[in-house]
């Protein structure tokens, strides 16, 4: 695995120049403003973008009762990195690395996003947030990648971009909205992306991982797999985590 630099856990080089080409493909202008990478639709202003979100989920330091932030204290002393296999903007990568001192790995297949992703980190190193240098981004298959590696994970997250829309008017925030119509996934069904999170818990399961945690909506259903039922749940009213305890720190 490459490696971008010596203050960069940059490991699979996101290609800018693709990048850029994807998003204008996707009729949308993907470009550095005020030292931040940013996607947005032509017509909006400069600056007014989505971007990765790394840094600025560290900085807002969530409590410590955020329920990311109790899973991952939940590990204690197993041993391994975590692996976040639908990195996205980065929010939730960026919660682990801050709730405990691990390696975390983000991938992310898609190279806008992927690009993103790595400009969050950036701006979180030149920041100073130490968390964000324990951050790898990868960009590729997150299946193939977790194969890769011969280290058994503490954790692995799982969270699909694209769940089932609630039957609700209100639009979905302006980075799901952005992210969607890049990838052209507003026709996604329900059917799509439990097939997808079915092969991502069973790559977890393969894999070794000590914890395996599904974020889903809460009328989400949880696909049956040879994991069985999750281990225990965690649920707000527009989000709920489901927790498969599969190694304890003694039996690692």
């Amino acid at each position: 695995r490459s490696m971008a630099g010596p203050d960069s856990n940059q490991a699979d080089p996101v290609d800018h120049g693709a990048a850029i080409e994807s998003a204008a493909t996707a009729g949308m202008v993907l470009e550095m403003v005020d030292g931040g990478l940013e996607l947005r639709l032509p017509e909006e202003r400069p600056g007014g973008g989505v971007r990765g979100e790394i840094e600025s989920t560290l900085v807002r330091r969530l409590e410590s009762g955020h329920p990311l932030r109790r899973i991952v204290h939940g590990l204690a002393e197993t041993p391994g990195p975590v692996v976040d296999l639908t990195g996205g903007l980065g929010a939730d990568t960026a919660v682990a690395a801050a709730a405990a001192d691990r390696r975390v790995i983000a991938f992310e297949r898609h190279p806008v996003v992927a690009a993103l992703l790595e400009d969050g980190r950036r701006r979180a190193v030149a920041a100073g947030l130490e968390p964000a240098t324990r951050i790898e981004v990868h960009l590729g298959d997150a299946i193939e990648g977790l194969r890769r590696d011969a280290i058994p994970p503490a954790l692995v997250m799982i969270d699909p971009m694209f769940p089932p829309r609630r039957k609700s008017s209100a639009l979905p925030p302006k980075p799901m909205q952005r992210l969607r119509s890049l990838l052209h996934r507003e026709g996604v069904t329900e059917t799509e992306v439990d097939a997808e999170v079915r092969a991502f818990l069973l790559a977890a399961e393969q894999a070794g991982a000590g914890r395996i945690v599904l974020k889903r909506p809460p009328e989400a259903i949880v696909p049956e797999t040879s994991l069985g039922p999750p281990t225990f749940e965690i649920s707000t009213k527009l989000l709920r985590w489901s927790v498969w305890e599969r190694r304890a720190a003694n039996d690692a």
